[in-house]
């Protein structure tokens, strides 16, 4: 239970941190450049711009419908996260716009507005990452896929992010702020795919042999790696091949390319690899071999 209620304040703490982080690059950013950005921050920003009415109002009440769909369809930690999401980053807008917090208004570099505020919206995500969203066009998506796992989810996203990019162009009167609009919207995609990605990145090398005990020792005692062998046959040969499968990390590729430079008839290829988990302990592997 106290896992569970820590765990829980600290991802609340995280989602106040990405929507003021959020807040902060719509405002200064963002408004005072006259361009929209992707999902519902965009048709908030082209509202705010025709009424008068701060976004942050706009962002609660377009959320809002969509999140109470959400609530009947989704998983509720979803909604929930998403929902304070919501909340904060609408009432933040607000607050920065009383307090009439500083913006960027440097005419002639509305390429860095939308570079930074790209950046800024980009930390959404790191709520994607917690298995939630920053609302809008994600919750429709989410809702289809639930109901339409078949779907092209992402596909239909890109789709309703050009309209409200196209539609801007007659609320702003000027192809410069539809040409913003599509950098900030490539440097937010660009920032949340790295968020998504794992801290963790490494090296797959993938080798092809028929002698794979001195591989193994080799890749075993020099690199102290683990690896995967699989038996395998040449489709046109047809003899017996081993394939075996390893992951190193970005400086040990000299000194793995060193132990394969030993070997006749060996092929190898290798590619980036992300998301890894687990590790292998080669000291304890030998305590529990020779135990």
């Amino acid at each position: 239970m106290k896992k569970s209620t820590k765990e829980f304040f600290s991802s609340v703490f995280v989602t106040i941190t990405v929507a003021f982080v959020v807040s902060i690059g719509m405002h200064v950013f963002v408004y005072p450049s006259s361009f929209a950005p992707s999902g519902v921050d965009g048709l908030a920003a082209m509202l705010q711009s025709l009424t008068g009415v701060n976004a942050g109002v706009f962002i609660f009440l377009i959320n809002l419908p969509l999140l109470t769909a959400a609530w009947f369809v989704l998983k509720r930690r979803y909604v929930i996260y998403t929902v304070f999401y919501t909340v904060f980053v609408s009432l933040f807008i607000l607050l920065w716009a009383r307090m009439g917090l500083y913006r960027y208004h440097a005419e002639g570099e509305q390429l860095l507005a939308a570079v930074f505020g790209g950046i800024a919206q980009g930390a959404t995500g790191v709520m994607l990452r917690m298995g939630a969203s920053s609302g809008g066009v994600d919750i429709v998506g989410s809702i289809i896929q639930k109901r339409m796992p078949h779907c092209d989810v992402e596909r239909i996203i890109s789709l309703v992010s050009a309209g409200i990019v196209a539609v801007s162009f007659f609320v702003y009167g000027n192809l410069g702020s539809v040409l913003l609009s599509v950098v900030e919207i490539f440097v937010c995609e660009r920032v949340t795919s790295k968020i998504l990605r794992s801290s963790r990145s490494a090296v797959k090398f993938e080798l092809i042999t028929d002698n794979a005990e001195c591989l193994k020792r080799d890749i075993l005692e020099e690199l102290q790696h683990g690896a995967t062998i699989i038996e395998a046959k040449g489709l046109y040969s047809a003899e017996n091949k081993q394939v075996i499968f390893c992951v190193v990390n970005y400086r040990q590729i000299p000194n793995f390319f060193k132990i394969v430079a030993r070997y006749e008839n060996v092929f190898v290829y290798y590619t980036s690899a992300y998301g890894i988990h687990g590790n292998y302990d080669f000291k304890k592997a030998e305590k529990a071999k020779t135990a």
